[in-house]
C-alpha cells in the first residue's frame, strides 16, 4: 500500500478554498461518523473507490462489508481488515481508527451532507480526469471512424452514469402539482403528449389517445399474423405526424419497410413494385419516386440488426434521439424482443425478458420516448383449442409483462381455423372448430389487450385486413374505409 504522506490528525480545519487537505479532512469526517452511527451507510452514497487515500477505502470497504453483513462496524471490529502498520506513518492503522471513532464526528445531518458533497465532487473531478486523460490518449493512436465512434459511445454512456450517480436527487414535487403540470402540459397540446396512435381501434384497446412518453408497450402475436404489417401503420403515421421515429428490425430491410409503406398507403402492391416497368403505370411510379423522395426527408431511421444485445440496442436509440431530436416525442421500435442477444443464453426466457425490458423501460422514462416491443407468440399457446391470445403466450410468460405500461394483441382466428380444419377427422373436431371459430372471418383481425393501465382489459376490436397491399383499415361503417 502506497503511505499517505500526511498527519493523521482527524481535527484538521477546512480552508477557505477547496484543496487536497480539505478533501483528506472530509473524508476523515466522514469515517469518524460512520463509524459512531453506521446506519449513516444507508443514504450516503459512497463507494470505497470515492476516498482518495488508500486506508481510507479499506476502512469504507470494509464497514460497508461488516454492515451488509448486520454486524457492527468500529474501530475493534475492523481491525482484522486494515493492515498491522504503514511504512512512515506516526501512528498504527489500528491507533488511527480508535482516532476516528473518539473524534465522534457526528453532530448535525447538514454537517455530515456538506462533508458528503466535498468528497463526492473531488470524486467526480478525478474520474473526470481519467476521462480527459483517456480521451488525449485516444486522439493520438490510430483509430478508424466506427471505432471511435464506438468509443464515443461507450463514453457518453461513462459519463451518463457519473451525471446519475453524483447528482443530487431530482426535486420531489407534490402528487398534486406533478398531476396539475402534466394538466397543464395536456391543455395546451390538445392531449396527453405522446406520440399519436393511428388506428382508432389500438386507441380503444388501450384506452389511451397517443403512445405516451416514458412509456413501455408491447404488441404480440405469431409469425404471420401481420404484426410488422400493423407496426409500420403505426410508424408511418407517426411520421407523418412529426415524431421521429428509429426502428430496430430483426427482421426487415429498410427497402422492405418502405416498399410494404408504399403498398398501404398507395394501394400498390409489393409485387407491382417488384415489377415496375411491367406491373405499373406511369402515375403509379412516380407516386413510387416521390414517397421515397419524402422519406428521406423525413425523422427514421431503420437498422437492421442481427446479433446485438440491449446495450447495443439502448446505444443505437440513445444517438438517434440526440441527433433526430425535433421537440415532438420519438418513437422507438423494437422487432422482435425474442431476437436480442441475451447477456447469457442460459438464463431462462422470462430473465431474459426482464432484463430486457427494464432497460427500455428505464431509457424511455430517461428520454421520454414511446418504446413500442414487438413479441413473437411461443408456440404452446397456438395450440390450445381456442388461440386467442393470453399472458402466458408473452415472450417470457405471465411474468413478462411486468415492466410494460400497456400490451396489446393481434389475433386472426382464419389462420388457426385453416390449421385445424386441415388435421380435422372426426365430427366431434369439426364441432369444436365451428364452436370456437365459427364462420365469417375471412380477413378479420381482432386486436385486444393483455395488459391496460387505466381501461377496460376485455375491450376486442375488428380489423379488416388486405393482404394485397398488407394493411388494416376500420371495420366501423361510419368511417370509409382508409389507412387511418
Amino acid at each position: 500500500m502506497n503511505a499517505p504522506q500526511r498527519d493523521f490528525t482527524p481535527d484538521r480545519r477546512m480552508l477557505d478554498s477547496l484543496s487536497e487537505d480539505d478533501v483528506f479532512a472530509a473524508e476523515e469526517s466522514i469515517l469518524s461518523g460512520i463509524l459512531c452511527k453506521n446506519d449513516l451507510l444507508n443514504d450516503c452514497g459512497l463507494e470505497a473507490h470515492d476516498f482518495s487515500e488508500g486506508l481510507h477505502q479499506t476502512i469504507y470497504g470494509a464497514a460497508q462489508q461488516l454492515y451488509a453483513g448486520h454486524q457492527i462496524a468500529d474501530a475493534s471490529t475492523l481491525k482484522p481488515f486494515i493492515p498491522k502498520a504503514i511504512d512512515n506513518l506516526p501512528i498504527t492503522p489500528a491507533e488511527y481508527l480508535n482516532r476516528l471513532q473518539k473524534a465522534g464526528f457526528y453532530t448535525l445531518p447538514q454537517e455530515f451532507e456538506a462533508k458528503l458533497q466535498i468528497v463526492k465532487g473531488a470524486s467526480l473531478s478525478r474520474q473526470l480526469a481519467r476521462e480527459a486523460d483517456f480521451i488525449s490518449s485516444l486522439a493520438k493512436e490510430g483509430h478508424t471512424l466506427l471505432t471511435l465512434g464506438d468509443e464515443i459511445e461507450n463514453l457518453e454512456q461513462r459519463l451518463k452514469e457519473l451525471q446519475s450517480r453524483f447528482s443530487e436527487t431530482k426535486a420531489i414535487k407534490s402528487p398534486g402539482s406533478q398531476y396539475l403540470a402534466a394538466f397543464s402540459a395536456s391543455g395546451r397540446r390538445d392531449g396527453v403528449i405522446g406520440v399519436p396512435i393511428g388506428l382508432e381501434e389500438i386507441r380503444r384497446v388501450l384506452s389511451e389517445t397517443v403512445f405516451a412518453g416514458g412509456n413501455l408497450y408491447g404488441l404480440l402475436s405469431s409469425s404471420g399474423e401481420g404484426k410488422t404489417s400493423l407496426t409500420i401503420q403505426i410508424i408511418y403515421h407517426a411520421l407523418r405526424e412529426g415524431h421521429p421515429v428509429l426502428f430496430l428490425s430483426y427482421d426487415q430491410s429498410a427497402y422492405q419497410c418502405i416498399r410494404q409503406m408504399i403498398a398501404q398507403v398507395h394501394g400498390i402492391s409489393v409485387k407491382q413494385q417488384d415489377e415496375p416497368m411491367r406491373l405499373m403505370n406511369d402515375s403509379e411510379r412516380d407516386k413510387c419516386v416521390q414517397f421515397a423522395t419524402w422519406m428521406d426527408k423525413q425523422p427514421l431511421e431503420i437498422i437492421r440488426c442481427q446479433r446485438e444485445g440491449v446495450g447495443q440496442l439502448t446505444a443505437y436509440a440513445r444517438r438517434f434521439i440526440k441527433k433526430r431530436a425535433n421537440g415532438r416525442t420519438p418513437l422507438i421500435v423494437l422487432d422482435h424482443i425474442g431476437k436480442v442477444k441475451p447477456r447469457d443464453p442460459k438464463l431462462s426466457p422470462d430473465r431474459i425478458s426482464g432484463e430486457v425490458t427494464v432497460e427500455l423501460k428505464a431509457l424511455a422514462d430517461e428520454t421520454q420516448s414511446a418504446f413500442l416491443v414487438l413479441n413473437q407468440r411461443n408456440s404452446s399457446g397456438t395450440r390450445r383449442d381456442n388461440p386467442r391470445p393470453i399472458s402466458a403466450d408473452l415472450y417470457g410468460g405471465e411474468g413478462a409483462k411486468a415492466d410494460y405500461d400497456g400490451i396489446i394483441y393481434l389475433y386472426r382466428a382464419e389462420k388457426y381455423k385453416a390449421d385445424r380444419v386441415a388435421t380435422a377427422a372426426t365430427d366431434s373436431d369439426w364441432k369444436k372448430i365451428n364452436k370456437v371459430f365459427g364462420s365469417e372471418i375471412e380477413g378479420i383481425a381482432e386486436i385486444g389487450s393483455i395488459k391496460c393501465r387505466f381501461g377496460d382489459p376485455n375491450v376486442r376490436e375488428q380489423l379488416k385486413f388486405e393482404a394485397q397491399y398488407t394493411r388494416y383499415v376500420s371495420m366501423r361503417p361510419e368511417r370509409p374505409a382508409e389507412l387511418f
